[in-house]
C-alpha cells in the first residue's frame, strides 16, 4: 500500500510540474507574439518616416 500511494504522489508531483511548464510556455508564446507585433508596427512607421524624408530630399 506504502509503494502505490507514493507512486500516486509521485505522479502527481510530474503532473503538477508539467502544467507548470505548459503555463510558462504559454506565457513565453504571448509575450513573443507581442513583441513580434510592436517590431512590425514600430518597422512600419519607421518605414513611413523614411518614405517622406526621402520625398521631401528627391523635391
Amino acid at each position: 500500500m506504502r509503494r502505490a500511494q507514493a507512486a500516486v504522489e509521485y505522479l502527481l508531483m510530474i503532473t503538477v510540474a508539467l502544467m507548470m511548464v505548459a503555463l510558462v510556455i504559454k506565457y513565453v508564446k504571448q509575450v513573443a507574439e507581442q513583441t513580434g507585433q510592436t517590431i512590425n508596427s514600430s518597422a512600419s512607421q519607421l518605414n513611413e518616416y523614411v518614405n517622406k524624408s526621402w520625398k521631401n530630399i528627391s523635391g
